[in-house]
């Protein structure tokens, strides 16, 4: 039987992307991802910390700024480290492997074709 590790999500990222690279040169960026959802009167946000690698996250890392509402496809990773204390801790971050942006939060989507965004992109010059 064939098993499915798959997490779809809608959120804001609450901050800008972090790049970095690893000892061998592989780039990775981490986003952190809220969303949100109406629990009777209340809403009650959730906190997602999404992983991209390579080129996914050199493309993130231009392009993404805090408050930027995402779509964000991925995988569930658990993992394990170390803290400054020598205690071991858990984590469970989401593996990208595709992120979309939505547009500038408060700002309409720009459709293919309209003119550049206000910080002079193209929405054809973002390959994600």
């Amino acid at each position: 039987m064939r098993s499915v590790n798959k997490v779809i999500l809608l959120g804001n990222a609450t901050r800008d992307v972090e790049l970095r690279y690893t000892g061998s040169g592989k780039a990775v960026s981490s986003i952190r991802l809220a969303t949100n959802r109406k629990v009777g009167a209340n809403e009650e946000t959730q906190y997602h910390t999404v992983v991209c690698w390579e080129f996914l996250a050199e493309t993130t890392s231009k392009f993404i700024k805090k408050g930027d509402p995402l779509y964000v496809e991925g995988r569930l990773q658990y993992r394990t480290y170390q803290d400054e204390e020598g205690k071991d801790r858990g984590i469970v971050e989401i593996v990208a492997s595709d992120v979309q942006f939505l547009g500038r939060r408060g700002e309409p989507p720009t459709a293919p074709g309209d003119s550049a965004s206000s910080d002079g992109v193209s929405p054809d010059e973002i390959p994600f």
